[in-house]
């Protein structure tokens, strides 16, 4: 019995790891980037920031393509039904593409009016725009980077996807630095910055194509994506609208948060910048082992052994919440000595300990999160996470955020406990959910 539970948990592993590092790479390339822009001042800084966050905004929000491929993937790899798993894979790089190139063409005359209307800085406002129609330009390729690698996933070939990811940003980084600072030309500043990310992604994109296309099982071939399949389409669309909506509500939420938190004051804003830039190493753990729910999931329903497949996510659920309460209690005991390795300032520093310690509190409810909102896109339930993730962050989070900072005037604490409340809601919300078994009805759809 102890040998099964090892080798399951070597299973978890082998499936989080890769996509561990891959995040924690992209983590360090952006925060090399935002290093290297730094040093041209704050208008540089902040338009490369802005600019970042819109794309990054929009391509996860159509991305979710890739979600809905992810989770018919690994229940087709899992019954080895391989000549549907070419299909699914095929159509799904072809809605990429027309998404893609779609958002590409009406992002980039959009976007020089984009931040003007924000009542950003004009200068920012300027300058982020016209960085935002160069990152528009590899909208396309992103797409089929991010799809490709949701392929992969499903197939449950996570190492694969994260070389590719690695090779991507590294280009993104090396090319970066070489325009910023003008290595072999003139330095362009924050425009080296937009062209190297969008070079890196274009690169991404082709590689991703490249794999699939000479992958063993899959080869993936030219009528799997060009002619097109209304029946695998429908399929994927079904899976992947309530993904793309429940990205919109995060990501939106997320601007709406910032937007609301800018009341608390220079020394608190940038205390609460900082607390989620220490406390976003935790996500790591958790989205690497909600790949892997996501995909033993599918796998295993696949297979038609869905006791084993409940088993897996109660095992991967088991070894994220250890794991993230271990790095709770990290955050909670050195709070103070993380937030001064950030910044001198001693009232930033104050503010700073205090954010980390609450973060250190909703490590678990995190893990719960991330791993059984996993569990059901793998099982073809993403019309509940979709749902969690809109009650919690539209029903609880903003508003009481605007309620305590807005309008009471609380400080920043209030807006972390306030999350903090925001992700127990969510956890005990997918938590039920998976429980109930109520996930099967979706489930038994998705083999139709």
């Amino acid at each position: 019995m102890l040998s099964i539970k090892r080798y399951m948990q070597g299973q978890i592993l082998q499936l989080a790891w890769p996509v561990v590092l891959e995040m924690f790479w992209v983590m360090v390339v952006n925060l090399c980037l935002t290093v290297m822009v730094g040093s041209f001042g704050a208008i540089a800084l902040a338009a490369v920031g802005l600019a970042t966050l819109v794309q990054f905004s929009t391509a996860m929000i159509f991305a979710a393509t890739g979600t809905g491929s992810s989770a018919i993937i690994a229940r087709e790899w899992g019954a080895g039904n391989y000549r549907e798993v070419r299909a699914v894979a095929g159509q799904a790089l072809l809605i990429g593409t027309i998404i893609g190139i779609i958002v590409a063409v009406a992002g980039f005359f959009a976007a020089p009016q984009l931040f003007l209307l924000t009542g950003a800085d004009q200068a920012v406002a300027k300058l982020a725009g016209q960085l935002l129609q160069i990152n528009f330009l590899s909208i396309p390729l992103l797409m089929l980077l991010a799809i490709g690698n949701a392929v992969l996933r499903g197939m449950g070939q996570t190492r694969t996807a994260f070389y590719i990811s690695a090779i991507s940003n590294t280009i993104t980084l090396i090319v970066s630095y070489s325009l910023i600072f003008g290595v072999f030309s003139p330095g362009i500043g924050a425009y080296g910055a937009a062209w190297g990310t969008s070079l890196g992604q274009m690169v991404g994109g082709i590689l991703a194509i490249i794999v699939l296309k000479r992958h063993a099982k899959l080869g993936l071939s030219w009528d799997s994506v060009s002619k097109v399949r209304t029946d695998v389409i429908r399929r994927i669309l079904n899976i992947s609208i309530p993904a793309a909506l429940e990205q919109l509500s995060m990501q939106g939420g997320r601007i709406v948060f910032t937007l609301l938190l800018a009341q608390v004051g220079a020394a608190q804003f940038a205390a609460h910048q900082i607390a989620m830039q220490i406390e976003s190493i935790s996500f790591l753990p958790g989205f690497g082992f909600s790949v892997a729910a996501m995909t033993l999931m599918g796998q295993n329903l696949g297979k038609r052994l869905p006791h084993r497949a409940i088993r897996y996510v109660w095992l991967t659920t088991h070894m994220t919440f250890t794991g993230m309460a271990v790095m709770g209690a990290v955050f909670f005991l050195f709070a103070e000595p993380l937030t001064k390795f950030f910044i001198t300032d001693p009232a930033v520093i104050y503010w700073g300990t205090l954010c980390v310690k609450i973060a250190a509190l909703e490590q678990v409810t995190i893990a719960l999160t991330y791993v059984l909102s996993g569990a059901l896109r793998g099982a073809g339930d993403t019309k509940w996470p979709m749902v969690v993730t809109t009650t919690g962050v539209w029903l609880v989070r903003i508003p009481l955020i605007y309620l305590f900072i807005c309008v009471w005037h609380y400080d920043i604490t209030a807006a972390w406990f306030i999350t903090a409340s925001d992700f127990f809601v969510r956890s005990s919300l997918v938590w039920w959910r998976f429980a109930s078994n109520k996930w099967q009805s979706a489930a038994n759809k998705l083999t139709c």
